[in-house]
């Protein structure tokens, strides 16, 4: 499949923020670093990417990947047009995802067995500058289709459920691990147990993931990046640039400081 064409469009990215996935369609100068707060779904829509993490002995390459949260793991995509989905945090869409990875290694997923498809349609969203509401019904209904045929319901924990709801609530308070603890009537060891268990990642990783969510979120507002970090919760910008980093592999001022090259769509 040959790239799109971008020298057309107005933009050179596409950034979609919703509460339970985002999704990034660009290109990326260098390997990305990638050691993310969320389950991640990432697409090359060009030629394969190749990927390597601890544990492998040299890269694969692969068009579609399926990379659990908190993995570390190095994803070069060749320069070409790539979507990065950060998927939902109680794990529902990884867990369907991964049960249609073809092959596995050190916990990725590759090879998804509708990855045509898949790329086809967010070749699509790159393409059409869509509404936030058109844009995640169309990737909803893509994903349901990689899903196919469907499995047995995905087991959520109702207490981690409001666990998160509550850190999201909170961002810019102190609410302590004690509080969250007593607010589903478990003790802290029992809590931070389930939470990595339902999420993948430890509560305080999920708090800074959700803070980077609300930073870019500010950006598509309008703020400039350091009062968006601050604004998120972020003690100033470099606690902010260092988390960003550390977390999605880049400079935030890659994507985010170039607004008039990313369209964000909130």
């Amino acid at each position: 499949m040959q790239n799109p064409e971008i020298t057309n469009l107005s933009y050179a990215a596409q950034l979609f923020l919703w509460k339970k996935r985002t999704l990034y369609i660009g290109k990326f100068k260098e390997p990305l670093k990638l050691s993310q707060g969320a389950a991640t779904l990432s697409i090359s829509l060009g030629e394969p990417c190749s990927f390597i993490t601890e544990g492998m002995s040299e890269p694969i390459y692969s068009k579609s990947l399926i990379i659990p949260a908190g993995l570390a793991v190095t994803v070069d995509t060749k320069g070409s047009l790539f979507a990065n989905c950060h998927l939902d945090v109680l794990g529902r869409d990884f867990f369907y995802l991964y049960s249609q990875a073809q092959k596995t290694c050190v916990n990725i997923g590759y090879e998804l067995e509708h990855e045509s498809d898949l790329i086809s349609g967010l070749t699509h969203m790159f393409n059409t500058e869509m509404s936030s509401d058109n844009a995640f019904d169309y990737l909803e209904r893509k994903l349901e289709n990689a899903n196919s045929p469907p499995l047995e319901p995905f087991p959520v924990d109702t207490r981690i459920e409001k666990i998160i709801d509550l850190v999201q609530a909170t961002v810019n308070d102190s609410i302590t691990g004690e509080e969250l603890a007593e607010s589903v009537n478990l003790s802290i060891p029992r809590l931070a147990q389930l939470f990595k268990k339902q999420t993948g990642i430890p509560i305080r990783r999920y708090r800074l993931w959700h803070r980077l969510y609300l930073t870019a979120q500010n950006v598509g507002r309008g703020k400039n990046l350091t009062e968006a970090a601050i604004d998120a919760g972020f003690t100033d910008s470099p606690h902010f640039a260092h988390t960003f980093r550390a977390m999605l592999g880049m400079t935030p001022s890659y994507i985010l400081s170039q607004v008039n090259k990313t369209r964000i769509t909130l």
